[in-house]
């Protein structure tokens, strides 16, 4: 039996970075259009699944803190992959709160096991098959491992296609294993068939069988695996409509792997193609989509050097850094509150999708470009809500995530505030290259809040034992004082404590310094991970980044920087602090 291959795996815009390299002319204009005034449903995130995403020592756990990760699939058991009956692996993935997704097959492709090579029904005998299955069944139970579906297969209908194993034969295997699990708990979840692409013909007949056997599974899955996204909507909506004209009540669907069309091919990572793919995935959550899974092309089954990397987000050398398409999903987190319709007049060319959070005063958006021309991308906002304005003004700021397999410092491409006439403005974006994303995120202005200001050289601090830690005088910092710590190594920090004056929701940022020697750097706020990872390396100036939203107490709160890399540039892992500014949000 081969490895299967899921087992792998408007104002005037202020340009704050240039674009990377000479851009070709734009290919057209496009218009984004976002309609706050029509709800699209709740933002669940819920294509932030990942496949074979995590094992004990990989990826890095910022990377992992730093994504919304709604559910894990893969082995019981396996040589190469990571094994989710490991208990650091377990313990590790439960840790995020992840739905677990565990195949029953992984034995019969496991050197290491007495039913390697055995296929379910070989030679009349299914007695083997339903051993396998009590035994992997019995081994979560009594281990407390928490389940939330069994896989009886992995796409059926490829590996199931010669004349000694037919796809009916697959049906049977299925047949028996969901008999078995139910008779032991007649509550536990059934995944199937798990096709490795939509196919109409194929998940009729299995659904068919199923019903005329009482083996309907409680999760109906398949995958998209392809270059460019395609309709999920559509396949979501006309499998779910079969069901109803045919007798079956409609059960939650999974797409367990997604976007990319083979091992090492980039398009599994390009951040352009998925937004679009998020975006489809997001659309299709009223034809009962609940997760969807990002696939894992980096490394096949088979290789013993397997690394996990959060499906294709983390390097593959490391998983250590993040590529550029992880700066999606660190955007997805963001996106919380409710949806928003995002319409764009060319989606197969660039599409986007945007959510609103009223309590925490923010909209966050996504927008991709899917093919190889830049192009200029309009953005409408219409029916602009009041906890989005101030003084009939909105601030915008848009960060570019470049296709790259390491990328620690995304551009900020504009950041600027727009006055806002009938609840709308527009605003025309820098040029999107081929294959990136943007993060756009609209809140009320800052100015004319009653700021509170931290130097951090005043503030009481702490930091990792035997590392160097300072304040320094220098003409360009605020107040002419500044406080660096003299990092060397990862998990190395340094911990601020602010006393906020009154409770409420506030736009935190930060004055810090660029230099030649800088770390990259994940910001802890009492424990809890905040904002996105900093890159300090760069020409000697001070900036300003806003880090973002959140809500405090009033009340002392920590500020903890841990270095997390650096940029592949920097001769050190340095972080230097200026100051820190809440800025309030009524």
């Amino acid at each position: 039996m081969r490895i299967p291959r899921i087992l792998t795996a408007a104002a005037a815009a202020v340009l704050l970075a240039p674009l990377t390299g000479v851009l070709p002319a734009h290919a057209d204009a496009i218009t984004l259009t976002v309609d706050y005034g029509a709800d699209a449903g709740p933002s669940n995130q819920v294509a932030s699944g990942f496949l074979h995403g995590i094992e004990p020592a990989s990826p890095a756990q910022y990377l992992i803190d730093g994504v919304k990760v709604v559910a894990i699939r893969g082995a019981d058991h396996h040589p190469n992959l990571p094994s989710l009956f490991d208990r650091a692996t377990y313990n590790r993935v439960a840790a995020t709160g992840a739905k677990l997704r565990v195949g029953l097959y992984y034995a019969s492709s496991n050197p290491s096991s007495p039913d390697n090579g055995y296929w379910p029904g070989d030679g009349g005998d299914w007695d083997r098959w339903r051993t396998i299955v009590n035994r992997v069944y019995d081994e979560a139970r009594t281990n407390g491992y928490r389940v939330d579906s069994w896989i009886t297969w992995n796409e059926p209908e490829a590996q199931w296609s010669s004349t000694a194993r037919p796809f009916t034969k697959y049906l049977t295997a299925h047949d028996v294993a969901y008999d078995t699990l139910k008779a032991r708990d007649p509550g536990v979840k059934i995944e199937g068939p798990e096709l490795s692409s939509y196919n109409f013909s194929r998940l009729t007949q299995f659904l068919t069988f199923c019903k005329q056997n009482n083996c309907l599974p409680d999760v109906l899955s398949w995958h998209e695996l392809t270059a460019a996204a395609p309709d999920v909507p559509g396949h979501t909506a006309q499998i779910r409509q079969w069901m109803i004209d045919n007798g079956i009540t409609p059960m939650p669907i999974t797409i367990t792997e997604y976007q990319g069309s083979g091992y090492g091919n980039s398009d599994a990572w390009d951040p352009g193609v998925n937004v679009r793919f998020l975006a489809q995935f997001e659309r299709s959550v009223p034809n009962g989509l609940v997760d969807a899974l990002d696939s894992d092309w980096d490394y096949i089954g088979s290789d013993a050097n397997f690394r996990s990397t959060l499906g294709n987000t983390a390097d593959k050398a490391t998983g250590t850094l993040p590529k550029g398409l992880w700066w999606n999903y660190n955007t997805y987190k963001d996106m919380t509150g409710r949806l928003v319709r995002t319409t764009s007049s060319a989606p197969t060319t660039v599409d986007a999708l945007t959510a609103v959070d009223s309590a925490q005063r923010r909209s966050v958006g996504l927008i991709g470009n899917q093919n190889t021309g830049t192009h200029t991308v309009t953005l409408n906002l219409r029916n602009i809500p009041s906890v989005l304005q101030r003084n009939g003004k909105v601030h915008l700021s848009v960060t570019r995530f470049d296709d790259l397999g390491v990328l620690t410092n995304p551009a900020k491409v504009l950041e600027q505030d727009y006055t806002v006439s009938g609840n709308s403005t527009t605003v025309t974006l820098p040029a999107l290259p081929a294959s990136a994303s943007l993060r756009f995120d609209v809140s009320p202005v800052i100015g004319g809040s009653a700021a509170t200001v931290y130097e951090a050289e005043s503030l009481p601090v702490t930091s990792t034992a035997g590392v160097v830690r300072r304040n320094y005088s220098e003409s360009g910092a605020s107040g002419g004082q500044a406080s660096a710590l003299e990092s060397t190594a990862v998990g190395q920090s340094v911990t601020y404590t602010i006393n906020v004056p009154t409770t409420g929701v506030y736009a935190l940022s930060a004055n810090l310094k660029r230099e030649a020697n800088r770390g990259f750097f994940q910001l802890y706020v009492d424990g809890r991970v905040f904002g996105p990872p900093q890159d300090e390396y760069g020409a000697a100036a001070y900036y300003r980044t806003t880090l973002g939203h959140l809500q405090l107490t009033a009340g002392q709160h920590n500020l903890e920087f841990r270095v997390v890399g650096k940029n592949a540039s920097s001769s050190n892992r340095w972080m230097v602090f200026d100051r820190f500014e809440i800025a309030p949000l009524p």
